[in-house]
């Protein structure tokens, strides 16, 4: 802690003024000396009792080490001086509603950011807040107000972030049994953003609820289209849709075509390989295995599904060649891997 002695000439646990006081909690906070950090942040409040940032700046801190209860205490004690309409009661008061935002305290956390709203209705934090506590609240409708207004303060068109809160919107009327309410609210997220994946797929379930097979299939082959990485789980859907349909053979017409228009989709290539194996076709599917390994030999599902498909067709030898491949694959990338993935 030499740099602190410097910076205060003396004791570094004796800051001078103010000033120093801050700049040394400062220097701390950057060094993650979380323990020094609230030591000066409280020596600037004894220094000044009267000023307002160091109160803040030790609140937000106490917040961040996850002591809620002692942030709370700080900024109500603040606003208990301060006058609300003013800039720093304000500032105490978005403190205040982040403090019960953090600690679970839901309706607090909102009626403490109404509040902020009612002395300045374009306090972005407070909209940006709002919308997320109003939908953990399920009040979709009101966080939707909240993000049409942060969208036309931030100068966006509100579409895709409206589109998503539509999307939890059903999802929550689906866990409910409300599968109407559910289908009406996807549709709006649709005509809010069409390329919102999401809702594509929530769509298709729905309807396939509804047993309206016809209906899902035609949600869940937009899937692909707008998010290459949400096939993994839309595929298995489609491919058994297609077979209840009498339609087993469109599946591998729709991966193909998929495939046309974008060659570099590494998930339908491993899709068509899995489907091309399992009705027997173990040349064509190791070769669209190899195609994909031969862009990137990392692709961790393409690995395992090659080896997988080698063990199927009793080449025992290539396959334990396959997973020792796939064990300096995940060397390279880092993350661990669940085993019962390769078993």
């Amino acid at each position: 802690m030499g740099w602190l002695t410097r910076a205060f000439g003396g004791d570094a646990r004796a800051p001078r003024d103010v000033d120093a006081a801050l700049r040394g909690a400062l220097l701390a906070t950057l060094s993650r000396d979380w323990e020094q950090a609230e030591h000066l942040l409280i020596s600037a409040c004894r220094l000044d009792s009267r000023a307002v940032e160091p109160y803040l700046a030790l609140a937000r801190l106490l917040r961040s080490r996850g002591e809620i209860g002692r942030a709370i205490r700080i900024h109500q004690n603040l606003l208990l001086r301060l006058e609300s309409d003013s800039a720093e009661g304000r500032r105490a008061l978005a403190g205040l509603a982040a403090d019960f935002h953090e600690g679970g305290f839901l309706r607090r956390a909102i009626a403490a950011y109404e509040d902020v709203l009612a002395g300045e209705s374009k306090h972005e934090p407070a909209l940006r807040a709002l919308a997320q506590l109003h939908a953990e609240a399920r009040e979709f409708e009101r966080a939707i107000e909240m993000e049409r207004r942060l969208a036309k303060l931030e100068g966006r068109a509100p579409g895709p972030a409206e589109a998503v809160l539509r999307v939890q919107m059903a999802e929550a009327a689906q866990a409910e049994g409300r599968s109407d309410v559910a289908r009406r609210a996807l549709r709006q997220a649709l005509r809010r953003d069409k390329r919102c994946a999401p809702a594509w797929l929530l769509l298709g379930a729905v309807e396939a609820e509804r047993d309206r097979p016809k209906a899902a299939l035609a949600a869940w082959k937009r899937v692909p289209e707008f998010d290459p990485q949400a096939g993994a789980s839309v595929y298995p859907q489609l491919e058994a849709t297609f077979a209840t349909l009498g339609k087993a053979r469109d599946f591998e017409v729709f991966l193909r075509k998929r495939l046309e228009g974008a060659p570099g989709d590494a998930v339908a290539r491993v899709a068509l390989a899995r489907h091309l194996g399992a009705r027997g076709d173990l040349e064509e599917a190791l070769g669209e295995l190899r195609r994909v390994l031969s862009r990137d030999p990392d692709d961790r599902e393409a690995r395992i599904c090659l080896g997988r498909l080698l063990l199927a067709g009793n080449r025992d030898s290539e396959a334990v060649k396959e997973y020792a491949e796939l064990l300096d694959a995940l060397d390279r990338r880092g993350p661990a891997l669940d085993l019962e993935e390769v078993e």
